[in-house]
């Protein structure tokens, strides 16, 4: 059967929010990773940012961790 154009501009839609809430996902994901870090720098008197700077790298990864599982979830539909 074939899709009308009004069944692509839906499919067109619901992939630009699946898209902008991964960003938003993935913003979350990395602000508080930063945050824990710099909790636990205050929290530990930490003369550098060491913990903060760590944190907000396994923020990083796990947010593009989250947007390669989502794309390639996409893929597959």
């Amino acid at each position: 059967m074939k899709k009308s154009d009004s069944d692509k501009n839906l499919n067109k839609v619901n992939a630009f929010a699946k898209f902008s809430s991964i960003g938003i996902q993935m913003a979350a994901i990395i602000v508080g990773f930063v945050l824990l870090g710099n909790y636990l720098d205050e929290h530990f008197e930490s003369k550098t940012p060491w913990i903060t700077i760590v944190c907000s790298l396994v923020g990083v990864f796990g947010g593009l961790y989250l947007v390669i599982k989502e794309v390639i979830s996409l893929n597959k539909d």
